[in-house]
């Protein structure tokens, strides 16, 4: 949850901040470096990594996985203080590799530690936990962005307080390090393979990061917009922790006919976020700054209530897939979770690639993409 507080602010609002970066000069080099050129870096790195991600695993343990795994997140975060175009990719295909480590090695820690009794408790606290994460960062970035544009005297407190998050969640990282070698020396420690949530990639490739940037990118929202993408971040956070309680604890569903239904409402939930989108913001709003006016001409406030309703409901949308998603694999794969899970994020990884990087589309033909792919996902 700690490490992810800092990652996923950072994740929202990277496009925003490199654009702002972009008018800089660090070193007497002018940067050049694109956030959506770096998440597909990442998803192609993940895919490769994930086939070896299970070994890595095994031979080095969960714990020291897992530091190793959050190390390279903080180096991420950390290349935004100082930006420079080389670094900036090397933290990005750093980040891939050690993102895959990181679930599985967290995946297999909490295998090792639930039995048949606790492990729908143990992953639904999970899941709360990481979802949470999308609170904490975010709600400090719409504090901090006050201007439309992300200066240097702007980006350098808000990545200070990200990387030195990420610092004490490696400190934490450590002291399970610790705890795991006592325990070795007085037990031996089994593990089972792992459990991974993957979720639906190209929905939340979309609301996400162009979601993001298409809100930071529309003037009309006027000076403050940036911060607005904090906004974002948060609402969607909420909408992704009610949907987990009221999917994963109060409904409970068992059957798959209970299963199906929660797929459904989660289905409708997205496909009315996809609809307001497509209304509500201009063709051209992932690219670059943009005055140009939306399918429907809504007035700035009422554009900013549709922009963070819908935050809310793709949210509590996607809740809905990935709490089912969390039951069919912990079920069905529970003594080969590791390789199923890495298989999972194999398939997954490796197609928002090409979505991130064909950010020359209209936000209304990336849409058409979406509305075709969620169904497909949610009936496999």
């Amino acid at each position: 949850m700690i490490l992810f507080t800092a990652f996923q602010a950072t994740g929202l609002v990277e496009q925003s901040v490199l654009e702002g970066v972009k008018n800089e000069t660090t070193n007497g080099n002018d940067f050049q470096g694109s956030g959506y050129i770096s998440l597909a870096i990442v998803y192609v790195c993940a895919t490769i990594a994930n086939v070896l991600a299970p070994a890595f695993v095994f031979i080095f343990g969960a714990p020291v996985s897992m530091f190793i795994g959050a190390s390279t997140y903080f180096f991420y975060v950390f290349s935004f203080l100082l930006p420079m175009t080389w670094s900036f990719y090397l933290t990005s295909i750093l980040l891939g590799f050690g993102a895959a480590i990181l679930w599985t090695a967290e995946g297999a820690y909490l295998a090792a530690n639930s039995d048949e009794h606790t492990t729908s408790r143990n992953t639904g606290i999970f899941s709360a936990l990481f979802q949470s994460s999308l609170l904490g960062g975010n709600l400090y970035v719409y504090l901090s962005l006050k201007a439309d544009v992300i200066t240097r005297s702007t980006r350098y407190p808000l990545f200070t307080v990200f990387s030195v998050v990420c610092a004490i969640a490696l400190a934490i990282y450590a002291y399970i390090i610790w705890r795991w070698l006592i325990e070795r020396r007085q037990q031996q420690l089994q593990l089972e393979p792992v459990k991974r949530k993957t979720a639906l990639s190209f929905s939340q490739t979309f609301f996400q990061t162009v979601y993001a940037t298409c809100i930071g990118h529309s003037i009309k929202y006027g000076n403050t917009r940036k911060r607005l993408i904090g906004l974002h971040g948060v609402l969607l956070g909420i909408g992704e922790i009610v949907g987990g309680g009221l999917f994963g604890f109060v409904t409970k569903p068992k059957t798959s006919s209970q299963c199906a239904l929660v797929i459904l409402i989660g289905f409708f939930l997205q496909i009315v976020f996809y609809y307001s989108a497509w209304i509500n913001f201009p063709a051209d709003a992932p690219a670059r700054e943009t005055n140009t006016e939306s399918y429907f001409q809504f007035s700035s406030s009422s554009s900013q209530i549709i922009a963070f309703v819908g935050s809310f409901v793709v949210g509590l949308g996607d809740s809905a897939l990935n709490t089912q998603l969390f039951s069919v694999l912990a079920s069905r794969f529970k003594n080969t979770s590791a390789s199923a899970f890495a298989l999972f994020q194999l398939v997954q990884e490796r197609i928002p690639t090409v979505f991130i990087l064909r950010n020359h589309e209209l936000c209304q033909q990336k849409i058409i993409v979406l509305s075709q792919e969620v169904p497909a996902a949610a009936t496999d």
